[in-house]
């Protein structure tokens, strides 16, 4: 699979380029993770399993979509069939992406995948009109990725809540497939809902305010999810 190559838009160097419309979102079709944002949870719960991981690189948690069960499996997106009746925005936005200039300042950048097989300069959508402005659908994407911006940046502040209040703990998942070993999946992490419980009445006040129950009770929902990437793993086969 070809590297992932983001660079900003711009109006001379990609002038001539196209997007074509991939229904079946091929390019996550070797990950078997995605991440998802806050606002997400409640409609992705009844889909796939939501937990939080800890980034090696720089230590960060993030909420994320399991879509598959070992290394690069991916039991979601495969094979041009999609097993989900929701589209997570991450996987949505390719082969575009947008990024702050820098951490203190909220102006955005909208960058594109330039090694993406979605681009050509024939097919598909024009990202540029003649005239070098961006075309209505190119605005578009932008506006669509200015509002993930902000609401992944909502989404840190969530997960940071949950840190500061010993809310997050290691999810043991583990599985006996057929007559093959178990299976046994690590660097998760969940909610631990005996902490939920225990929390004192005004930080329960504050979960309350923010509306914060609502993606954490999707999130233990989501759990259940498991069962359901077992089930088309058990009918799967790969190429």
């Amino acid at each position: 699979m070809t590297a992932v190559n983001m660079v900003p838009l711009d109006s001379v160097k990609h002038k001539d380029l196209h997007v074509n419309v991939d229904q079946s979102y091929g390019h996550v079709s070797k990950q078997n993770m995605v991440p998802l944002l806050a606002f997400e949870f409640l409609q992705a719960s009844t889909n796939f399993p939501i937990v939080f991981v800890k980034q090696q690189e720089t230590g960060k948690f993030k909420s994320v979509a399991l879509l598959g069960l070992t290394g690069e499996e991916n039991l979601i997106f495969s094979e041009g069939k999609i097993h989900s009746n929701y589209i997570p925005v991450n996987v949505r936005r390719y082969p575009f992406a947008a990024a702050g200039k820098n951490a203190q300042e909220s102006e955005m950048v909208l960058c594109i995948d330039e090694n993406s097989a979605l681009l050509n300069k024939s097919e598909g959508v024009k990202i540029f009109e003649g005239d070098g402005k961006p075309s209505k659908a190119t605005q578009e994407v932008s506006d669509f990725l200015a509002d993930i911006l902000a609401k992944d940046a909502a989404t840190d502040i969530f997960i940071e809540f949950l840190l500061e209040h010993d809310l997050l703990q290691a999810a043991e998942v583990k599985f006996q497939l057929g007559q093959e070993d178990d299976l046994k999946i690590n660097g998760l992490y969940k909610v631990n809902e005996e902490a939920l419980n225990d929390l004192p009445d005004e930080i329960v006040l504050t979960l309350y305010q923010r509306q914060y129950f609502a993606a954490i009770y999707s999130h233990l929902a989501s759990l259940n999810q498991f069962n359901r990437l077992l089930q088309i793993k058990a009918g799967f086969k790969p190429q």
